[in-house]
């Protein structure tokens, strides 16, 4: 008989489900261990970090000084890890999303605009280059460019960081022909550099177009002014001032990243010095405790702070992961038994495993527990019925199913007395022969039915004897009319 088996996730979850408390005790186990165990290590780690008292009697004056002197030094590492970290963090955010590092040094677009500053007084006494400080401040700062910014989906900095100001202030006057006056005049030179000529001109006009308002703003403030573009200018350029720039930024954070790595290293020096479980320990403790002064001994301590909410937090976390760990551990196990077992479990898994053998019936499992029943009811191998009823529909179908042969043969390869008291129970018409592997003659008259009825049974009859006793009763040429489970 050629059968393909079918793997019921259902059936597999139940079965799980079934033994959970096994996985639950398991998962307390190991948590409960890797708890203590984690217990002890934090209490032992907080004796020899707890500056505010010696270790013990035999701790002299001189190693007490020098374990708060390596502890000071510990909780400074914690503290510059801290503190590079975050700007690695910045560092790596400028390099991935600034528009700096995203031009091209063989193809540099930059504009540059020429402005005139003209002074409408004759009192020029440092007023020029109070004016072009000034623009400088307002164009660098100004808010202009925050739309724009949103926009690219950037940060208006990175824009601010392209745009350049410089100035140009003549030490002698410029007579307008016009009118005879005598007025000063300034220049400012605005540049803009980015990755596309099309940036580069957009960012220019903004910063022209904002021109006129702070022209207004400082004539009033420093002195009456006027500005005038003289000229603009394009330029596609190689730049290996930027290359080296970019370079200088991605070799930074290798650098950040260097320093972190060293402050770790020293970190597990005075782990090993203190007689502690590693960095993890310091970090953890200067995490909950904060810092104290001692006197005698040099400190930057204030007050230390012993959180026991977050020690027992932290105990929590391990007696999770331990839990998780040893219940994980049993539930695939649960799977790789299920999937890998000899005996049949589920009536689901049986009929999975041979598809082409008609389900008779099952009969009612002998469990106890509430909880077991409500499982084996989900999985259908128990129902709400009473196990007389259940009998009744299962001997009325073998009937039905059996009616059109004369001789039926009824075998298994389970307990021996198990099935003599289901056939008595069900009261099914045939003859009762089982384990013709220990009964070879049992083969011999297999020909001689009709058909057979399979009988097997849960926990009991093995995968390999039932797939074998298909093979022969198949050989035989004798029909298996379908399996009724015990």
């Amino acid at each position: 008989m050629n059968t393909e088996s079918e793997i019921n996730f259902k059936d597999i979850v139940l079965y799980v489900f079934k033994n959970i408390l096994i996985a639950i005790i398991v998962g307390a186990i190991v948590g409960g261990a890797l708890c203590f165990s984690n217990y002890s290590e934090i209490r032992k780690t907080n004796d020899i970090l707890d500056v505010t008292k010696k270790l013990n009697a035999s701790e002299t004056d001189f190693q007490y000084e020098s374990r708060v002197r390596t502890i000071n030094r510990a909780r400074v590492y914690t503290k510059m890890i801290d503190n590079v970290s975050e700007q690695l963090d910045h560092q790596r955010e400028y390099v991935a999303d600034s528009i700096y590092m995203k031009i091209d040094p063989e193809n540099v677009y930059q504009r540059t605009a020429q402005v005139t500053i003209t002074l409408n007084t004759n009192d020029t006494n440092g007023v020029m280059f109070a004016l072009a400080s000034a623009y400088e401040r307002e164009i660098k700062a100004g808010n202009y460019i925050i739309d724009y910014a949103d926009s690219m989906g950037v940060r208006p900095d990175y824009i601010r960081e392209l745009i350049s100001v410089s100035s140009y202030s003549p030490t002698d006057p410029v007579v307008s022909v016009n009118n005879s006056e005598i007025n000063r005049v300034g220049c400012l030179y605005f540049l803009v550099y980015g990755p596309s000529d099309e940036f580069c001109n957009d960012v220019l006009s903004l910063v022209l177009n904002e021109l006129d308002s702070i022209c207004t703003k400082l004539s009033n403030s420093i002195a009456p002014h006027n500005v005038s573009i003289a000229s603009v200018q394009t330029q596609l350029k190689y730049d290996s001032g930027l290359r080296d720039g970019q370079l200088n930024q991605t070799i930074r954070i290798d650098s950040l990243q260097t320093q972190i790595i060293d402050y770790y290293n020293g970190l597990d020096t005075l782990a090993n010095v203190l007689g502690v479980g590693g960095k993890e320990a310091l970090i953890n403790y200067f995490a909950t405790h904060e810092e104290i002064i001692v006197d005698g001994v040099p400190t930057d301590y204030s007050e230390q702070v012993i959180n026991g909410h977050k020690d027992f937090k932290a105990l929590s976390g391990q007696f999770g992961i331990g839990f998780g760990i040893g219940a994980g551990a049993i539930i695939v196990l649960l799977v790789i038994c299920y999937l890998c077992c000899r005996k049949i479990k589920t009536q689901a898994q049986f009929f999975g495993i041979f598809p082409n053998i008609t389900k008779i019936g099952v009969m009612k499992p002998c469990v106890k527990n509430f909880y077991s029943k409500f499982i084996n009811k989900c999985s259908e191998d128990d129902s709400k019925l009473s196990s007389e009823n259940i009998n009744k529909l299962i001997s009325t179908n073998c009937n039905n199913i059996t009616k059109d042969y004369q001789k039926v043969l009824i075998t298994g390869v389970g307990d021996k007395s198990a099935m003599e008291k289901a056939v008595k129970s069900l009261n099914i018409k045939g003859d009762f022969k089982p384990d013709m592997f220990n009964n070879p003659e049992v083969l011999d008259l297999v020909p001689n039915y009709d058909c057979v009825v399979l009988l097997e049974q849960r926990k009991k009859s093995l995968y390999r004897d039932i797939k074998n006793e298909i093979r022969l009763i198949s050989n035989a040429g004798t029909k298996i009319v379908g399996a009724i489970l015990i």
